[in-house]
């Protein structure tokens, strides 16, 4: 499994009730659809102003080929403008091992 892990904080004028509404509009138009993709995991921290994503796929590549097909998310620009600019950051993370 590999995740992706975004962080980045809400624009001004943006609220949760929004995001999550977009981010439902990301999921159905596009990002179910894509291959390899498992799920998205929005997270808000304990303070309240920063967010974390984690986007879980199949393998890298298939997070890799989505990524390239982002231009081609039909309301890009909603999604897009519910990040401050310059507050997002990524990296991602190869599962190597899980323990329950």
């Amino acid at each position: 499994m590999f995740k992706d892990i975004i962080t980045y904080e809400l624009d001004d004028g943006i609220d949760e009730a929004h995001l999550l509404n977009i981010a439902g509009e990301i999921i159905q138009s596009w990002m179910s659809k894509q291959t390899g993709f498992i799920q998205w995991d929005i997270h808000k921290d304990a303070i309240g102003e920063g967010y974390t994503d984690i986007v879980y796929w199949e393998t890298r590549e298939a997070a890799q080929a989505a990524e390239q097909q982002m231009g081609n998310i039909p309301n890009a620009a909603d999604w897009f403008s519910c990040y401050k600019e310059g507050s997002i950051g990524s990296q991602n993370l190869k599962q190597i091992g899980s323990f329950k």
